[in-house]
């Protein structure tokens, strides 16, 4: 008996773009003629890869196949068999806009056009969202950012260092890299060569090479040059791209992961998107966080187990019956907001983020004793000498160490050896009389005073158990500098940790670390008011740091203190709209 074919398959059809180039695209029908609404995914990453296109991006072919869905998938502008040269983000809006326009023109065709992916795959969507091309009715970005500067490349004004090199190296690179290699001058070519060597034999080596920005990586990834601009980094160039999401209404849902390195710029999408609806019964946007760090979605993140039930969400069928309810012009099921909490190991659903009824609470920083406490005490100080020569290494957090898929200095690891050095500052709570949960924003709110031109101010929250063990949970940095500041008097700073969904239970106890350095997380701060990506050793300087607390300087931890219990997903039957939840 033949067995009846599911599908048609249509491979490298051309597409054109507006200016003649043409990208080529695979194109997956259902094996009846009709017309259907058509899932895009644009991707850098080889349009042939199933690992790329179907596993890391959440959507099984064949069930939406079946499901009554086309599909199209595209090598974006110079990636693999599409023309063009490829500069990343620049032309991703208008080729977009372009594709689906030519999509909704194709008789297999409904006119509705859904986007899915992740990474910069993701991005692809975003930035051809923000064309407000007509048929685009929803999206489904899963660990991406809004913006493609700050939250992409930089944090609060420093470079994420190991992330772009690794990214040239591995993703972007590849036989791209070798292409471009043949085509060099021969001293160019060994120059490019030694440094790719370098780079995949020994990352570490690579990343402590100054200056940061060299030759060998502008011939290697042209685009990148502007990655590295001081003007850039500091956040005085205009951003790759400004959205216009507030002005659209395609629908979203958004995936992120607590350890993943574009969480923040995912929770800013979500925070985007449903600011666009007036009336909260409108909002068909949909946010889910896991404890996912960046190509690692298992229930391993770092040294922690967290139960089979860190992976439980299908992802793949979250994506179509997202799709599902969007073209079929109906509110979404499922609640609005689902995340995971580490700590307890249990997913949560809520009406809304940040979560309702989220409260602010202060833990004052005592210098005197290296104490987290309820109040302030009397005014003291603390500190020590920042070396940029002799970094603090990164361990652990929402990183890309040591590449994609690796993930082993990711997530929450043992944070014993940082605690050790002189360079780091540690404050410690009494033990937790209570469970505290803590969903939302953690930030540091520091008095501080530095004899450097510039610096860099770091802070790390921790999980410290019965044992002592203590477990990095997320950090953040702050690129600081002295312009228009005159004199010694400490002056408040607000380092941005990070977003998370922890349990801290009872008996263990928070701990605040206060550095100025993570390396090679982030770029190494001169400290001498050169700009980091072209210092070179002899531009280093040592500085001396403190951090002041008391009454009149309240140096503080900010934790987002969840009052009102969310349901697990084990009590969700038969509540699963967001009104319902809010009535819960």
């Amino acid at each position: 008996m033949t067995k009846q074919a599911t599908f048609r398959l249509l491979d490298n059809v051309d597409v054109a773009m507006r200016d003649g180039v043409k990208l080529k695209t695979d194109l997956w029908l259902p094996a009846a003629d009709g017309a259907w609404p058509v899932l895009l995914q644009r991707t850098p990453y080889r349009k042939e890869a199933p690992f790329g296109s179907q596993y890391i991006s959440a959507l099984e072919f064949q069930a939406a196949l079946r499901r009554g869905y086309a599909i199209a998938i595209q090598d974006t502008r110079g990636r693999y068999q599409s023309d063009g040269e490829f500069t990343p983000f620049e032309f991703e809006g208008r080729d977009g806009a372009d594709t689906i326009e030519w999509l909704r023109g194709q008789p297999f065709c409904n006119g509705k056009i859904g986007m899915f992916g992740a990474s910069y795959v993701g991005a692809t969507q975003v930035l051809a969202l923000s064309e407000n091309p007509a048929g685009l009715k929803a999206i489904a970005p899963q660990l991406t950012t809004a913006r493609h500067g700050e939250t992409w490349m930089y944090r609060g004004g420093a470079l994420e260092l190991a992330f772009l090199l690794l990214w040239v190296i591995e993703a972007l690179g590849a036989d791209h890299i070798l292409h471009r290699m043949a085509v060099m001058p021969a001293d160019v070519q060994e120059r490019s060569k030694a440094f790719l060597e370098l780079l995949q034999r020994d990352p570490f080596s690579a990343f402590a090479r100054l200056p940061i920005f060299n030759e060998a990586i502008a011939e290697l990834a042209p685009y990148a040059r502007d990655w590295f601009d001081p003007d850039a980094i500091s956040g005085k160039s205009a951003s790759v791209r400004p959205d216009r999401i507030e002005t659209n209404e395609t629908a979203m849902l958004v995936v992120a992961g607590w350890n993943d390195i574009f969480l923040e710029g995912s929770i800013e999408l979500f925070e985007k998107a449903k600011s666009r609806w007036t009336r909260r019964r409108e909002i068909p946007d949909r946010l889910i966080i896991g404890p996912w760090s960046h190509g690692n979605p298992s229930d391993w993140q770092g040294e922690e187990w967290l139960g089979y039930g860190a992976s439980s969400i299908d992802l793949p069928e979250e994506n179509l019956a997202f799709f599902d309810s969007v073209f079929q012009d109906r509110q979404p099921t499922s609640p609005t907001v689902r995340y995971f909490r580490s700590g307890s190991n249990s997913w949560h659903a809520a009406p809304d983020w940040p979560l309702p009824d989220t409260v602010a609470v202060p833990h004052f920083l005592d210098c005197s004793r290296a104490t987290l406490g309820s109040a302030p005490g009397a005014k003291a100080s603390a500190g020590y000498i920042s070396d940029p020569s002799r970094p603090v290494p990164t361990v652990g957090g929402a990183t890309f160490l040591p590449g994609l898929l690796l993930g082993r200095n990711s997530g929450p690891l043992d944070q014993s050896t940082i605690e050790l050095r002189d360079d780091v500052l540690v404050f410690t709570s009494q033990p937790l009389r209570d469970d505290l949960e803590v969903t939302g924003l953690v930030t540091a709110c520091l008095w501080v005073t530095s004899s450097a031109a510039s610096c860099d101010w770091t802070a790390k929250l921790c999980d410290v158990n019965a044992d002592g063990r203590s477990l990095g949970v997320v950090d953040g940095i702050l690129r600081w500098t002295r312009a228009g500041i005159s004199g010694d008097d400490p002056v408040e700073i607000t380092v941005r940790l990070g977003h998370i969904s922890r349990l801290f239970k009872k008996g263990h106890r928070l701990r605040l670390q206060i550095a100025s350095s993570n390396f090679p997380r982030f770029d190494r701060n001169p400290q001498s008011g050169v700009a980091s990506t072209l210092a070179k050793a002899s531009d280093f300087a040592a500085a001396e740091q403190r951090i002041v607390s008391g009454i009149e300087c309240p140096s503080r931890l900010m934790l987002p203190v969840i009052t009102k219990a969310f349901p697990t997903e084990r009590s969700l039957a038969g509540l699963r709209t967001a009104a319902e939840l809010g009535s819960s």
